[in-house]
């Protein structure tokens, strides 16, 4: 081989080694060569002359560089040199005989990517009489199995039916996010911390002595396509609610909401709940390039009349994706917004008495839905999303738990929490709780007390 051949080729994988490291700009339209060094071009041929002196080498190369070889390389090696910066141009541009112009998704592929199979028929015949049972070695569920709220597992719709089973709380570890990635963990890391399912400090009411809750698992989705995670997620949520449980739904990213509320509306109709959705983003982008995203969820679930925009709450709103554009169409269609503007402007006492009048003259049923996002990320740190100047996790777990105990749930998700991002665990510890407020709720609701009922013990010590 000609060693002179291996020299420039040497210095090539150099450059590209500094383009991977340290991009740059290429927007030269043409690249004036330096008169000292015009003369060097003189032993190219017409091509790597245009090549040069039209600046397309510095697609692939800095100036800088360029410049540096223009001076220091023999015109033989020069030669060699640009010849293999143009071959290797012509690997990495497009060639329309060649080069596939996007990859092509397969809309009708009958299985996930991550190869989930559906469990064959004949092993749902299991050896044990339907209903929720437990995972646990020991009496407490710190030591066996990690599940939501330490509670019995079910995992099929008979065990939900056979249990009279009120709530299931399922994992749906979906992670597409438009934001920061790793919400796929959020179900993992909400189980482990046993802190859901604790009591109600206004009541002193216990929710699992009151509710019958289980950990239905996850959902399988597709990790490459939220496109064929719908339709799946979509179903098994509307088997779910047959069933007569009420879906509390882990994300995953938010994307996840759409077949969330579309599942719950396959079984009690389309336009028949409510939906309150406390979040820093609109997620009503009708621009987006996917058929849907985080940032597409409601927009979808309005334009589709699968909820109302009249029944629509959202609360909590700030950041670059709240415009006029954004927020001009969520008034259009009447949604009830609520900004961080206003809740700075007059302070959230008043917006909480607006959103839960809001919520009262609303629907009987509502789903309701938290991006986790819409804390604070002095509290939320781990959020897929995350925005500046949130809400504090107080005010938001206190409307939440109101509205689980003056209306019927038909479907709870929470998403958009990343816990890796949070090593002191802040915020799934808030996560948690976040859930729990309307377990909380639910609970209330069912004991047959009003949503604010403060139980005497709690409410003063009584001493004088």
């Amino acid at each position: 081989m000609n060693p002179r051949r291996m020299l420039s080729r040497s210095t090539l994988i150099s450059f590209a080694l500094a383009m991977l490291l340290a991009p740059f700009d290429s927007g030269y339209a043409e690249w004036k060569v330096p008169a000292d060094l015009a003369g060097k071009l003189a032993g190219l041929s017409e091509d790597q002359r245009e090549f040069i002196e039209s600046g397309a080498a510095l697609d692939f190369l800095p100036e800088r560089q360029l410049v540096h070889e223009l001076t220091t390389q023999e015109e033989s090696n020069l030669q060699s040199f640009v010849a293999d910066v143009m071959s290797l141009a012509e690997e990495m541009g497009y060639n329309p005989q060649r080069d596939m112009g996007a990859i092509p998704l397969n809309l009708t592929a009958l299985k996930f990517s991550g190869g989930m199979v559906p469990t064959p028929a004949p092993l749902r015949e299991a050896k044990r009489e339907p209903g929720p049972f437990s995972v646990q070695r020991y009496v407490f569920p710190e030591s066996g199995v990690a599940t939501f709220a330490g509670a019995k597992v079910a995992i099929w719709p008979e065990d939900l039916v056979a249990g009279q089973v009120h709530v299931a709380i399922i994992g749906v570890p979906h992670d597409m996010s438009s934001g920061r990635r790793g919400a796929k963990w959020g179900p993992d890391e909400m189980r482990a911390l046993d802190t859901i399912a604790t009591p109600d400090i206004q009541s002193l009411i216990d929710p699992l002595e009151e509710l019958s809750v289980v950990d239905y698992g996850n959902f399988a989705t597709d990790n490459m396509s939220t496109e064929l995670s719908l339709k799946h997620v979509m179903a098994m949520v509307a088997e779910t609610v047959a069933s007569g449980a009420v879906p509390m739904m882990v994300g995953g990213d938010t994307s996840m909401l759409y077949p969330g509320v579309k599942g719950v509306a396959q079984v009690h109709g389309r336009g028949n709940f409510g939906l309150l959705h406390f979040s820093a983003h609109p997620d009503a982008d009708p621009n987006g390039a996917h058929t849907v995203s985080d940032e597409q969820a409601i927009f979808l679930l309005l334009e589709q009349g699968i909820i109302k925009g009249s029944d629509t709450i959202q609360v909590g709103m700030r950041g670059p994706s709240v415009n006029q554009q954004t927020l001009q169409w969520l008034r259009d269609r009447k949604v009830r917004y609520h900004t961080m503007a206003e809740i700075q402007q007059q302070g959230y006492d008043k917006v909480l008495k607006r959103v839960l009048s809001e919520t009262a003259k609303g629907p009987d049923k509502f789903f309701v839905s938290v991006d986790v996002s819409v804390l604070d990320p002095s509290e939320m740190i781990a959020a897929g999303r995350i925005a500046a100047g949130g809400m504090r996790f107080e005010q938001i777990a206190q409307t939440i738990r109101y509205v689980c105990a003056a209306k019927q749930i038909v479907g709870f998700e929470l998403t958009d929490m990343a816990p890796v991002l949070d090593l002191s665990r802040l915020s799934v510890v808030n996560a948690n709780a976040l859930l729990n407020a309307c377990l909380v709720g639910m609970a209330v609701r069912k004991s047959g007390l009003k949503a604010d009922y403060v139980h005497p013990l709690a409410a003063d010590h009584g001493q004088k």
